[in-house]
């Protein structure tokens, strides 16, 4: 995403580069096997990345947010559990909700690193896509909320009506929603990913 210089001196947000699709077998051979199957899974991270930051405009222009692959040791611990719990990409598919292939599998219950990066230094999120999208998208507000107060923001982000504090993001609904601490809901998220 290219960054417009009023909006200050650095990137909004930054994705993994696409990754060009290509056939993946049953027991993969490598990280790099298994990444070309996970263009649906770091979608679903990359999205509720996007959301977050965009409800937490301007502040959130102050820094920049990567979504890393998993490392071939996380895709490796995912291989295990997946291995010992006999879960299929039929059950995932069916608690989330969406199509999920056998060869994604792996990258939906792998943890994938996100990292945010500031005048304040970096931290970093793993987000798990099998995550219900909502769930995920607060999880990933949240952090980023404290990663915004870390770079020295001292107004609320996003502001309360009415108060001195934060909305804090929430599922209401089934929904993402901004709730005020005291008197509860106030809005859903303005930007949908479902």
């Amino acid at each position: 995403m290219e960054r417009d210089e009023a909006e200050g001196p650095s990137t909004a947000w930054a994705i993994v580069s696409d990754v060009p699709k290509r056939d993946v077998t049953a027991t993969p051979r490598s990280g790099a096997d298994v990444v070309a199957g996970l263009v649906s899974a770091r979608q679903r991270v990359t999205a509720a990345v996007a959301a977050a930051l965009e409800e937490l405009r301007p502040a959130s222009a102050r820094i920049s947010v990567t979504v890393n692959p998993p490392h071939d040791n996380e895709l490796d611990r995912a291989r295990t559990h997946l291995e010992k719990s006999r879960l299929t990409a039929a059950e995932v598919g069916r608690r989330l909700g969406l199509p999920v292939s056998e060869s994604e599998l792996v990258g939906w219950v792998s943890e994938w690193p996100v990292s945010a990066r500031g005048d304040a230094g970096e931290s970093v999120l793993s987000a798990l896509p099998a995550t219900r999208q909502a769930e995920l998208m607060i999880d990933v507000a949240e952090w980023l909320q404290d990663v915004i107060a870390d770079e020295g923001t001292s107004d609320p982000v996003p502001p309360c009506p009415g108060h001195r504090h934060s909305m804090r993001p929430q599922i209401h609904q089934e929904q993402a929603w901004w709730v005020c601490p005291v008197d509860g809901p106030v809005r859903p998220w303005q930007v949908f990913t479902e």
